[in-house]
């Protein structure tokens, strides 16, 4: 090989080597760049820049497999943050980041799927939307559809469950209510009978009133009736009529009576019978059911133990009095938090003095030998003090008990012996022996928020070990046991000690005789004190999670009827609400209409009430109830931000409260929910919770305060910032639930609430 070739091929070398170079600087910098960009959250542009600098430099495997672990890494969190979005409803956030893993792997099939499942619940929302008006413009089959449409593909669809179970609640309740006769006379009236005639008299009722009556085949015609009433309503008039005489009437439509005998067969015949299914959260099925038999007398009865399901089928008022019963009963079993405080206090005393001489000489034939040393002088004492603590917390349900132990468990050994022609078979059984501090505990929650604890406590020390004849070993235990009732608060602690141990042990060895001596024997003895006492502190402090809401008066006394009929209303007691008051027109019964001899029918307008007579009981006070009042403007302008308050005003002290709002998300839209004063009195701390359902026009909001007393007085308990975005025309905002509580977790009634009235369009800030 010639110099000039040599010469060529080492330039070729150096310029390779040289682009080489070049190429790792520019690799290095794009994939420094690259890995900047990443940090600024610009993904699309650093991942280029990676594989630019791949490509840059296709030797060095250290790019691309950094760009392989960056890409897996940074694809997997923008996925899992689409992930995130799209569960939380935010669709069109989790598309924008699903097609951003596409621009980088453009056929990624969890992107692809979750740009579907986007636009799935995109057009699910639109759905409910769409129901949500059907039902509102009383296209309740419409809306219906749509709301089964989108549970069939999201049966966890929240906003469609809640419509859908609106709905069929409403459709459940109109179900339920029963046609009432409406006539032409609202006021009360008078009507006076003497031995009339059954159909004439009631077609004397239906002739003034407007009312059809139909009577059926068997109704004797024979019946005579007399009746002399003041100040009744029409309704009540033909009660009072239909009941002495062993009739019952069933209310076809608004203006339409049938009258039938009061019989098995005839009520088997007319009467409507309704099917209930109740899934029961808490009560035990059997034990509702057996309820509901021996107060409602229900036969017609079914239940499903594994679903907690109980199914009736019964009248109407019947369904509506077993919903009033199993409302009571339907309750979680209280709960309360256990905090116990077990301490151990040791003292010990330790005392050695004096000279421990040998106690043992050998004799041999060579003489007698000792110790090399005659003694040991000891001069020993020791003091100590000792606490062993244990904190355990326990959550027990209600007459649950509850069973501690600290300590440990001693094996013991039992051997058994089998006869065998050639041995005998020793078998050897192991029982664990509990020792140490055993503790029973057993709550009674009352709905006052005091909790009734049984206790039982019993501290165990080991002793000597003791084998038998047989090779079992025994031990002997030492114990100490109490056994008390105690009534505390919620939040009370009470302690209880006493249980003390006290040994006192004083060892002494002496040399005979001259041990015994007075003053000197001190010289020829050694004397040991060990003294122990120990004692046990146990402190309990109960603390309520959850107790049974004390039930309104409204709930705990139910009308229920007559033993023949149930009802869930009085309907010949019943007065109207408002005084009856003379009337312009004499809206009575005349005889000409009633077509009887002027005897027999008397009628005479209804005047109104007069005072109470003298002695006479007043009517009851109503009840201490929390009073709700809104306050806020009246007219507001389209696109204006305004706040409303909800005012309270309590006698009772008040612990808490959870509300639900309504308002029409078509008109309003609500910028904030904060927290009134009321609550916060005498700088109490409290927790407020809400949320803001814009689709279903509502807003939720919990209040509790951390104060053990609660608040009273008047003041703000919320207050709700909207901003009108509808057209102009009326709207309002009410509260459709309140649940206040008190001490014990028991409720408040609530009285008041009218909705707020709201005007769009006009003069902003007018009150």
């Amino acid at each position: 090989m010639n110099t000039t070739t040599m010469r060529s091929r080492l330039g070729k070398s150096i310029a390779m080597l040289v682009l080489v170079c070049l190429a790792g600087c520019s690799a290095e910098r794009l994939a420094r760049e690259g890995r900047e960009m990443l940090r600024e959250g610009r993904v699309e542009d650093g991942l280029e820049k990676l594989r630019q600098a791949a490509r840059a430099d296709p030797r060095d495997f250290s790019y691309r497999t950094g760009l392989a672990n960056i890409s897996e890494s940074t694809i997997f969190e923008m996925l899992k943050t689409a992930d995130t979005d799209l569960a939380a409803g935010y669709d069109n956030l989790a598309e924008t980041e699903y097609r951003r893993v596409l621009s980088v792997i453009p056929n990624n099939l969890r992107a692809l799927a979750g740009i579907d499942a986007s636009a799935r619940v995109r057009r699910q929302r639109e759905d409910v939307q769409r129901a949500l008006a059907a039902d509102k413009d009383n296209r309740v089959e419409l809306a219906l559809d749509l709301l089964n449409k989108v549970l069939a593909e999201n049966p966890q669809h929240r906003e469609a469950r809640e419509a859908r179970r609106d709905i069929q609640a409403r459709r459940f309740k109109e179900i339920l209510s029963t046609p009432q006769l409406k006539s032409r006379y609202t006021k009360p009236i008078s009507l006076q009978l003497r031995d009339a005639g059954l159909r004439q008299a009631f077609d004397a009722l239906a002739s003034g009133s407007g009312l059809n009556i139909i009577f059926d085949k068997e109704v004797r015609p024979d019946i005579r009736v007399s009746i002399a009433v003041k100040n009744v309503l029409i309704e009540q008039a033909i009660a009072m009529l239909l009941e002495p005489n062993q009739l019952a009437g069933k209310v076809l439509n608004d203006n339409t009576l049938l009258v039938y005998p009061a019989t098995a067969a005839k009520i088997r015949e007319y009467q409507d019978l309704v099917i209930r299914s109740f899934y029961l959260e808490n009560a035990d099925v059997k034990q509702t059911q057996n309820m509901v038999k021996t107060m409602l007398k229900t036969k017609d009865t079914f239940i499903d133990e594994k679903l907690n399901l109980l199914v009736i089928r019964d009248t109407p008022e019947v369904i509506r009095l077993a919903e009033g019963l199993i409302s009571v009963q339907d309750h979680a079993e209280p709960e309360v938090m256990l905090e116990i405080e077990v301490l151990e206090i040791l003292r010990s005393r330790l005392t050695q003095l004096g000279i421990q001489y040998p106690d043992q000489w050998q004799l041999n034939s060579r003489g007698i030998t000792g110790a090399p040393l005659p003694g040991t002088l000891n001069l020993k004492a020791e003091v100590g003090n000792s606490n062993l603590l244990s904190n355990p917390r326990i959550r027990v349900r209600n007459r649950e008990k509850a069973k501690i132990l600290i300590g440990n468990r001693i094996p013991v050994i039992s051997s058994v012996v089998t006869p065998n022609v050639s041995a005998p078979v020793i078998t050897d059984n192991i029982q664990y022996l509990d020792v140490g501090l055993k503790l029973e505990i057993e709550p009674n929650i009352h709905m006052d928020g005091s909790v009734m604890i049984k206790v039982s406590l019993e501290v165990s020390t080991l002793g000597d070990s003791v084998t038998t004849k047989n090779g079992t070993i025994a031990f002997r235990v030492g114990t100490r046991n109490a056994s008390t009732v105690l009534q505390l608060r919620d939040g009370e602690t009470q302690t209880l000690m006493g249980l003390i141990q006290d040994d006192d042990i004083e060892k002494a060895q002496r040399i005979p005789g001259l041990g015994d001596m007075p003053i000197l024997g001190k010289l020829f003895s050694n004397t040991r004190n060990d003294g122990q006492k120990t004692e046990i502190v146990l402190g309990i402090t109960p603390r309520i999670v959850r107790n049974v809401p004390r039930p309104t008066l409204e709930q705990a006394a139910i009308w229920s009827g007559t033993e023949g009929a149930f009802r869930v209303a009085r309907p010949i007691l019943n007065q109207p609400e408002e005084p009856a008051k003379p009337m312009a027109t004499q809206a009575v019964l005349s005889s000409r209409q009633a077509g009887l001899p002027a005897q027999q029918v008397l009628a005479q307008p209804v005047s109104a009430p007069g005072p109470v007579p003298q002695g006479a009981a007043a009517a009851p006070a109503p009840l201490d109830a929390l009073e709700l009042m809104w306050k806020g403007p009246g007219q507001v302008k389209a696109g204006e931000e305004f706040t409303v308050n909800l005012n309270a005003s309590s006698k009772v002290a008040l612990n808490g409260a959870s509300l639900q709002l309504l308002f029409d998300n078509s008109a309003l839209t609500v910028v904030s929910v904060t927290e009134g004063s009321m609550m916060r009195s005498d700088n109490a701390q409290t927790t407020f919770t809400q949320r803001i359902d814009a689709s279903l026009g509502r807003v939720y909001a919990t209040i509790r305060r951390a104060a053990p007393q609660g608040a009273t007085g008047d003041g703000p308990l919320i207050a709700v910032t909207f901003k009108a975005t509808g057209k102009s025309g009326p709207t309002q905002v009410h509260v459709a639930t309140a649940v206040p509580t008190i001490a014990g977790g028991a409720s408040l009634p609530v009285k008041g609430s009218a909705p707020l009235q709201l005007v769009i369009g006009g003069p902003a800030g007018k009150p």
